[in-house]
């Protein structure tokens, strides 16, 4: 049986691979930007998912030094990362509707900076 709440360590290992391979960038939007948020969201009452969160946010910040991490989130903070969820569903930042006011929109855009901030509370705890 797959324990999906120990899927984290696949995913550092990836992200390693990815780091290697294609850089830090990559690697760091890969395992941050993507499975720890992912993982975070279902860490929400699921206590065998809570409880691999330390381990996960301590092995993260094994593989990337807390400049890169700050780096992302700074990336992130500032829109120069591309949401794949927006691009997927056909949603670009140059789109003549963008400037239309979409309440699922905004619900998906609030969750995701508070997810952001969330994962950079964890990640980098002294920084505000």
């Amino acid at each position: 049986m797959i324990e999906f709440h120990k899927i984290w360590i696949d995913q550092c290992e990836a992200a390693e691979g990815i780091k290697e391979r294609f850089g830090t960038e990559d690697a760091i939007r890969y395992l941050i930007g993507e499975k720890l948020m992912h993982f975070l969201q279902a860490s929400e009452g699921r206590p065998e998912f809570q409880s691999e969160l330390p381990e996960f946010v301590s092995r993260i910040k094994t593989i990337f030094e807390p400049h890169q991490i700050q780096a992302f989130f700074d990336d992130a903070e500032a829109g120069r990362i591309p949401d794949p969820h927006k691009i997927f569903n056909g949603k670009l930042p140059d789109d003549d509707e963008a400037d239309e006011l979409d309440e699922n929109g905004v619900l998906y855009d609030a969750e995701k900076i508070l997810g952001l901030e969330n994962a950079k509370r964890l990640l980098l705890p002294n920084v505000s």
